[in-house]
């Protein structure tokens, strides 16, 4: 009955109480807004996007059985997906009020502090609780299923209101940090973009006037390739294997790839300034890429991206990577791709036929060290937030039982 981490000055053992006795359920009706409001929740909403129960979203339901909610007060949604645990549970904080379907549950804490309580939804142990009363058929289909009376029956464990303050203070505190961070991270990113638009049109500097350009197909600068098939869900083995994963966030992350013991093929071990390019994604990330550096090395070509290797020493791979993130080649790559259903693809031949345009080595060289300070400075951000996420779930991880 003691958390593994503590303020000074508490001492006595949280007690065990009934969700159900400190949480009250709403159950006012939508009766009084209009039937196209900007905060009706679909059922599906709420499964795409489990960040955020609220959107402009238009119900197909007769929206006077939908559950009124005011900002403050919390809804979970029945039944969700395994894949995203932490969004079963939401409070409204963006609006003055929401209207809830019927596929939610909506309550407002009574005798317990409500960011405290927003903390313990946000914690892993929260989710172990979810799991213990979710029904066995609905887990068995991908999904758990919470009936009302098992959710607030309930047992949770919590300190004296004055703990709660503190906890709830502590975690108002990371949040507003992360948020802070995060927002630095976005305008940085909107920075890089526009400082990258100037470089790689030749007008940031007087320098790069009147500069020659050449014009190649990428087809002619570089070898495009296909990985090797492996399991991609493999959790060890002798080699790391890409997957579309891996290069997610624009860079290559060694901890989201899979694994293979044996490789007839020297040839697939990727080298220093080979750019993985995401060839079979949705319309929204096809293009994306990522290029290998030697810190990511030995690492095995997988299925499902592309590996584009240089083969004109008249361009570097950091220049061509910088040009292959410019949103004029990354919607002339969304223009020219399949589309099918959840995804579009590009195959080698259509993206063979790419025109790119290139200085000589010496501005390549120039843009490259520019780019390369932006990157350096954004990696430190990005470091930052790593490290107060990291600090926000070893709190939430050991401040709560």
């Amino acid at each position: 009955m003691y958390p593994k981490v503590r303020f000074r000055g508490f001492d006595e053992p949280w007690k065990k109480v009934k969700l159900g006795r400190n949480v009250k359920r709403i159950r006012r009706k939508n009766k009084n807004l209009e039937t196209n409001i900007p905060l009706t929740i679909s059922a599906q909403f709420g499964l795409v996007d489990q960040r955020d129960f609220f959107g402009r979203v238009v119900a197909s339901e007769n929206l006077a059985n939908y559950i009124l909610l005011k900002r403050g007060e919390f809804a979970y949604n029945k039944s969700y997906s395994k894949e995203a645990p932490y969004g079963s549970i939401k409070r409204l904080e963006k609006y003055n009020e929401g209207a809830l379907s019927t596929l939610y549950i909506a309550f407002t804490p009574e005798n317990i502090n409500s960011d405290f309580l927003k903390a313990f939804f946000d914690t892993t142990k929260w989710y172990s609780h979810i799991v213990q009363v979710s029904t066995e058929g609905a887990r068995n289909h991908g999904l758990l299923n919470i009936s009302p009376q098992d959710f607030f029956e309930m047992s949770i464990t919590i300190p004296k209101s004055d703990e709660q303050n503190n906890i709830s203070r502590i975690y108002n505190l990371m949040n507003s940090l992360l948020s802070l961070q995060q927002r630095k991270l976005e305008l940085e990113n909107k920075l890089k973009k526009q400082i990258a638009f100037y470089l790689y049109s030749f007008t940031l500097t007087p320098n790069f006037k009147h500069i020659e350009v050449k014009n190649k197909k990428l087809g002619d600068i570089v070898d495009i390739s296909n990985g090797i098939m492996g399991d991609s869900q493999k959790k060890s083995g002798n080699f790391k294997l890409t997957r579309i994963e891996t290069i997610s966030n624009g860079k290559i992350d060694l901890s989201r790839t899979g694994y293979i013991d044996q490789v007839s093929d020297e040839k697939k071990f990727l080298e220093v300034g080979d750019i993985l390019y995401s060839n079979i994604n949705s319309l929204t990330h096809i293009g994306k890429n990522a290029i290998v550096k030697e810190k990511h090395l030995p690492l095995v070509h997988g299925i499902n991206l592309f590996r584009l290797h240089i083969t004109n020493n008249q361009i570097t791979p950091n220049y061509l990577h910088g040009l292959l993130n410019l949103p004029k080649y990354k919607w002339w790559v969304k223009s020219h791709a399949n589309p099918a259903v959840n995804q579009a693809s590009i195959n080698k031949t259509e993206l063979s036929s790419l025109v790119i345009k290139y200085p000589d080595l010496d501005i390549q060289n120039q843009i490259n060290n520019i780019n390369y300070s932006f990157a350096q400075y954004w990696d430190i951000q990005y470091s930052k937030k790593e490290s107060l996420c990291q600090l926000k779930q070893f709190l939430l991880q050991n401040l709560f039982i």
